[in-house]
């Protein structure tokens, strides 16, 4: 009987990953336990779902509960005893031969009585080894965490670098397209210009092509650095308490060396070049809008329903949550059946705005989704300090720089092209090209103060 309850202590105390003690226990969804270093390594290689170790029920979220540690409860074994005795011998003052039962606050000796009253530590502050080891452990465990969230946020920015990789030779295409689409309505001599800017964007492209290539190289070795610092931790957790505060000053050491050089994503951003001749061509078919009919739908789910889709949700380190900023909605009272139009809408006193054209009936919807048909809007969005310009269908991210005072909407309705400028520099920002418009388009306005 006594046999029985011995080994039934035992297991639960013990993690079926390492075999060992259980160390910063948690319990998952199922009711097993295990070492949270142990089951985040063994979580992070799984190429399924995250599931139990022991009954391979999928498990989405950890419950973390109080569990007293195992060296408190355990039935001692062979192993732990002769832990126990080595670490005795060590704990023998070779000069008094009294037990080292003391540990200086300065430089983390272990210290007998006397040696504590010495004129090198008599002024020192001393602490028993039990209070010394609980509070190492402690220490030790948070740089655990702490290590663990750094490795977690480079694997967040990580695949953020990978995912704009992918679709950054996409970017370059298409926008080499859009800036190919406007010169041809220049006069001939303008050729020469077309290539240059073409041949600049193209060596833009390749530079910020090798610095994200390059920034996730760094990335991609950090998380290989974090995860052998996180092992070594691991690996510290279980060895004798008299080494903790000798070999966790290094450790906090280096882990402050890592703060400081943790690679930062690159924020790819292309040059505005500026296309000759477009500010005056457009001018031509400047109009005057009146905007007037306020809109009364829910404009605010707008910017949420954009935050949402800018902000990466497994990102903590980037809020997502709508400013309080007080938003003004409101579309042209002209309807455009035909023609080339082109009108200009001062930004400079807003960071968020949506600007373009859309079907009269798209402002009506309660919900004025993102991904409805008939919508060609440029968008500004303000996350942090980090201002990002999207354009509509589909949702598009644009590299480029925003616009700071008046920007300029051209549609020509035949074409099927809608254009938006940068008027200070006589830039392009984007277009949508070789649309077919089989409905009346509005000019929309959505913006909030500075």
């Amino acid at each position: 009987m006594a046999s029985a309850i011995t080994q039934c202590s035992t297991s639960e105390l013990t993690c079926s990953i390492c075999t060992d003690y259980l160390t910063d226990p948690v319990t998952i969804c199922c009711g097993h336990r295990f070492c949270n270093p142990c089951l985040c390594l063994l979580w992070e290689d799984a190429l399924t779902p995250n599931c139990c170790p022991v009954c391979r029920e999928i498990s989405q979220q950890m419950y973390f509960k109080r569990i007293i540690f195992a060296e408190k409860q355990a039935i001692p074994t062979r192993e732990s005893v002769s832990r126990q005795l080595s670490s005795s011998a060590m704990l023998i003052c070779g000069r008094h031969q009294e037990i080292k039962n003391l540990i200086c606050e300065i430089d983390r000796s272990l210290l007998c009585f006397l040696c504590s009253q010495s004129p090198r530590h008599a002024t020192h502050k001393h602490y028993m080894i039990k209070e010394a080891d609980e509070y190492y452990r402690k220490k030790l465990l948070i740089q655990m965490k702490s290590i663990w969230k750094k490795k977690q946020k480079n694997q967040r920015n990580l695949n953020r670098e990978t995912n704009i990789i992918r679709m950054w030779k996409v970017f370059i295409h298409l926008r080499s397209m859009m800036i190919s689409a406007e010169y041809p309505k220049v006069c001939q001599y303008l050729r020469e210009e077309e290539q240059k800017h073409l041949e600049g964007l193209a060596r833009e492209g390749r530079i910020v092509f090798e610095q994200l290539k390059i920034s996730q190289t760094r990335m991609a070795k950090m998380s290989v650095l974090l995860r052998g610092i996180f092992e070594k931790l691991k690996e510290m957790s279980c060895k004798a308490d008299v080494n903790l505060p000798q070999d966790l000053g290094d450790i906090m050491k280096r882990n402050e060396f890592l703060r400081l050089a943790m690679p930062q994503p690159v924020n790819p951003q292309l040059s505005a070049w500026t296309i000759t001749g477009m500010s005056e061509r457009l001018n031509f078919f400047r109009v005057y809008i009146t905007m007037d009919h306020k809109i009364c739908s829910n404009h605010k789910l707008l910017f949420e329903d954009l935050r949402h889709l800018q902000c990466s949700l497994d990102d903590t380190d980037m809020s997502c949550t709508p400013t309080s900023t007080q938003y003004t909605s409101s579309w042209g009272a002209q309807i455009l059946t035909s023609g080339k139009h082109y009108w200009e809408v001062d930004v400079k006193d807003s960071c968020n705005w949506v600007i373009g054209l859309c079907r009269e009936a798209w402002t009506k919807r309660n919900d004025m989704r993102l991904d409805s048909e008939g919508i060609f809007l440029l968008l500004c969005l303000k996350v942090d300090d980090h201002f990002s310009l999207l354009s509509t269908s589909p949702l598009l991210p644009h590299y480029i720089p925003r616009p700071q005072g008046w920007l300029g909407v051209f549609l020509d309705y035949e074409c099927g092209i809608v254009s938006f400028v940068n008027v200070a520099q006589s830039s392009l920002i984007c277009s949508f090209l070789s649309r077919i418009f089989y409905f009346p388009l509005r000019p929309f306005i959505c913006h909030g103060s500075k």
